[in-house]
């Protein structure tokens, strides 16, 4: 990797007002849910770390997947990833250095999203709100090399926003297409098609099964760990660097 690189990315989520944006916004969703706590009229504190933490998340994969998309089909565009690659600097050390700046930006509004509902509540965060935190550092790694390798491959930014917010909605949804699978209750019956589906979803990232917000009033659960989370971000971050690499390498500029 290159450090230049790296410090490259992370100064363009500075300059282009990323981090000042995400507080913000992760400011408006505490609010937003102290406002909407305290119309409950029991287990206040409980519904508004709830509501801030599920606005939070999606705030975080949003915010992050279009500055990463913007950004790379921007750098495109001004022919500045034409110029870096001018320079002695190989394709893969590029891809991985930018790879890396992004999973750090993604890991740092992953904790300032954790300590968002410290704040919220200091007494209430415990061992759940803790193993939420890890976890949506490790979605928003996950989330920020498939928003790279969209950008990478696709010429559109809006293409490609559409595609990273479609493989996330289709990664939060694997429960519930696992489950109508196991019912056999489904109307249309295509030859292959419970295989294809069972396919897709050991191939996809288990979203579904992180950052969930029965942590924070429960605990942790005794079948998901940072075991799982970490591995998750891990094993999934460098297949889709891999396939990213692939397409760069192979590409004639």
């Amino acid at each position: 990797m290159s450090l230049p690189l790296i410090v490259y990315v992370l100064r363009a989520a500075v300059r282009d007002r990323l981090v000042v944006a995400m507080l913000v916004l992760l400011a408006m969703a505490v609010s937003l849910s102290i406002f909407f706590g305290s119309a409950a009229i029991n287990e206040q504190k409980q519904f508004a770390a709830v509501f801030s933490a599920g606005s939070i998340r999606i705030l975080n994969v949003f915010g992050l997947c279009l500055f990463v998309v913007f950004f790379i089909r921007r750098s495109f565009e001004s022919r500045d990833i034409d110029f870096i690659l001018t320079l002695p600097v190989s394709r893969i050390r590029f891809l991985l250095s930018y790879a890396f700046g992004f999973s750090l930006i993604g890991a740092f509004m992953g904790a300032v999203s954790g300590l968002s509902l410290y704040a919220l509540g200091p007494d209430s965060f415990s061992a759940g709100s803790l193993l939420w935190m890890v976890s949506i550092m490790a979605e928003n790694i996950i989330m920020v090399n498939v928003a790279l390798f969209f950008a990478m491959i696709l010429s559109s930014a809006a293409t490609a926003s559409f595609a990273v917010f479609g493989f996330y909605v289709l990664a939060r949804m694997m429960s519930e297409i696992l489950g109508i699978l196991d019912s056999g209750k489904y109307i249309t019956h295509f030859e292959g098609m419970e295989v294809a589906l069972k396919l897709v979803s050991v191939l996809m990232p288990r979203l579904d099964l992180m950052g969930q917000t029965s942590w924070l009033l429960y605990g942790p659960s005794d079948s998901i760990g940072y075991g799982f989370v970490l591995g998750q971000a891990f094993i999934y971050s460098a297949l889709i660097i891999l396939a990213a690499l692939i397409d760069l390498v192979l590409r004639k500029f």
